[in-house]
């Protein structure tokens, strides 16, 4: 059997026992209430469930030896199943994840983008559309001490990602405990989400990690007179910036939230948020300054530390529910996909999840629901928790103020429903302790089943969409002793001219200043007279002419077999075919 043939019954499974197990609290906090001499008011359920025949509901806590090697054993799964083939599945590499590592390697050689501009606050990318700044900056550093290669570019997504793992288990150990924590670090490191967003390098995607860290750092913050973990959240709060264009109207959402929750329940005091919130903007305010100098239209601002640069093309401002034309109708929209990407796991982008495996599996929603009403009966008083619950509140905001949202756009909202989920699977586990290897088993199986699609099927089907044979193609061609080079544009769609330039200057490892014009490289053509990207029907060719060829087979009509000679390109059987065409 295949998931999409467990999937109904491991679903119906999850929902019947999360049935079960809110069933039997109420029940059985219903006997505790009633039961002569019980007069405890147990508004939060835990006052009564302590005391005579319920104190055997409470799972014992492990001891630290039982902890330490299970969450060992955790990690350990965890990290190798975001590292094995790391750099080599998926195949080839996306086009926006070229477009950061061809910044970064200009960044870690010129201390510029591209195109020269200097130490951008946030990338020009393709010009109608930027780019975060902060996974260019971390490739640059690693490029700078390992050199340049998809492996290197694609590792600060791997690192962050076990960040991210890391605080969210120590965030829930702090709240709940050793027994919780490992439940829902069990859930992260089987997740298909976090496992495929690891593995590939996509600058949004750091931001959910940062924000993690920062909510793990913040509840440190709070608890004692530790408060430089409070500072240290607002750095990576302040990071968070760096990570994706969306935080400017989410972030400030979830602070504002958190520190009146944190004021009120006098957990921080004013002189702590004063200080926070200057920790804060001492990080931040260089992007938002970005924001504003492109809201208001005003010129770049060169600084001698960095660029706060305007984008004249900028189409950013309609992916937000406030610039649509009608709010009302784009708000309906908005909610159907914050459906289809959370609840419904509708099949999304090919990179983003697995078909039938969604992001965190089916059949967890239903512990997720149960995860927000355990939240809500058990936890509301625990600070923690109220700032996880205010974690999912604003990744749904993100979903509903996105327009059109997929996986990616919304990705903070999927740490806090991992871990909602995991309260799910602890309450269920509380009422039904035998359900608990029912869970174990039903995961085991889920993850087994996913690593063994993504590693075969998903990995051919990926190459595809990561242009696996047009690097070859591309590479195979990087020192070509031929004059000029005329590379296909009908790489990603018919004419993508850009695309096919961004994935050759990152194949070729394309020096930024040789690329800029400013320097020379012995042998060669300047770039753009050597470098040509075209769809091959629009060219002139000419047969004299020292020149090679990367092209589709729908191409090589063009190029008489006794003059030209044609290597083939195939080794990923999904993905588009290319041919290296040159004279014999």
């Amino acid at each position: 059997m295949n998931m999409a043939q467990w999937n109904p019954y491991l679903l119906w499974a999850a929902i019947l026992l999360c049935a079960a197990a809110l069933i039997r609290d109420i029940v059985t906090t219903m006997k505790a209430r009633s039961k002569p001499g019980n007069k405890s008011s147990n508004k939060s359920g835990s006052k009564v469930r302590n005391k005579g025949f319920l104190s055997g509901m409470e799972p014992k806590e492990m001891s630290d030896k039982t902890y330490y090697i299970i969450l060992g054993v955790l990690l350990f799964i965890a990290l190798l199943v975001r590292a094995y083939k790391f750099g080599i599945v998926p195949a080839g590499f996306n086009q926006d994840g070229a477009m950061a590592a061809v910044d970064a390697k200009a960044l870690a050689d010129y201390g510029t983008d591209r195109y020269g501009m200097y130490r951008p606050v946030h990338l020009t990318a393709w010009g109608y559309g930027q780019m975060s700044s902060l996974l260019s900056y971390m490739m640059a550093f690693f490029i700078d001490l390992f050199g340049f290669g998809p492996g290197i570019a694609r590792f600060p997504m791997l690192l962050m990602s076990m960040v991210g793992i890391v605080s969210l288990h120590f965030f829930i150990k702090d709240i709940f405990g050793k027994n919780l924590s490992l439940a829902v670090l069990l859930f992260a490191a089987v997740n298909p989400w976090h496992i495929m967003q690891s593995r590939w390098a996509l600058d949004c995607n750091l931001y959910p990690h940062f924000f993690m860290l920062g909510v793990y750092l913040l509840n440190r913050g709070i608890q004692g007179t530790k408060k430089r973990y409070l500072y240290m959240s607002m750095v990576s709060f302040g990071l968070c910036m760096y990570c994706y264009g969306v935080s400017i109207y989410t972030l400030p959402v979830f602070l504002v939230a958190a520190c009146t929750y944190l004021l009120i329940s006098k957990k921080l005091n004013w002189k702590e948020a004063l200080i926070s919130a200057g920790v804060y903007l001492l990080v931040a305010w260089p992007f938002i300054l970005t924001m504003m100098v492109n809201f208001f239209q005003w010129e770049t601002i060169n600084t001698p530390f960095f660029t706060i640069a305007y984008f004249p093309y900028s189409q950013r401002s309609s992916d937000i529910l406030f610039f649509s034309g009608n709010i009302g109708e784009q708000l309906k929209a908005n909610f159907q996909s914050l459906l289809n990407t959370t609840l419904l796991q509708r099949k999304d982008l090919p990179w983003n999840d697995v078909y039938n495996f969604g992001t965190v599996y089916l059949f967890s929603m239903p512990f997720v629901v149960l995860g927000i009403v355990d939240f809500f009966k058990n936890h509301r008083k625990k600070t923690g928790a109220v700032l996880a619950f205010i974690f999912l509140c604003t990744g749904i905001w993100a979903g509903l103020t996105t327009n059109g949202v997929n996986v990616n756009r919304i990705n903070i909202v999927y740490y806090p429903i991992i871990i909602m989920g995991g309260l799910g699977i602890g309450y269920c586990a509380k009422w039904i302790p035998r359900a608990k290897w029912g869970i174990i088993v039903a995961y085991a199986l889920a993850f087994v089943m996913f690593t063994n699609t993504y590693f075969t099927k998903t990995a051919d089907d990926l190459s595809g969409h990561f242009f696996g044979n047009f690097g070859e193609a591309v590479t195979y061609v990087k020192d070509a002793p031929e004059d000029k080079v005329y590379i296909t544009a009908d790489s990603q769609y018919t004419g993508a001219s850009n695309v096919s330039e961004i994935l050759t200057l990152f194949f070729h490892e394309t020096d930024a200043e040789y690329y800029q014009g400013k320097k020379d490289i012995s042998g060669w053509l300047p770039f753009w007279e050597r470098y040509r990207f075209s769809s091959i029907g629009n060219l002139s060719i000419d047969h004299s002419e020292e020149a090679v060829y990367v092209v589709r087979d729908y191409d090589l009509s063009y190029f008489p077999a006794d003059i030209y000679e044609v290597i083939p390109f195939e080794t990923y059987p999904m993905a588009p075919k290319y041919y290296v065409v040159r004279k014999r």
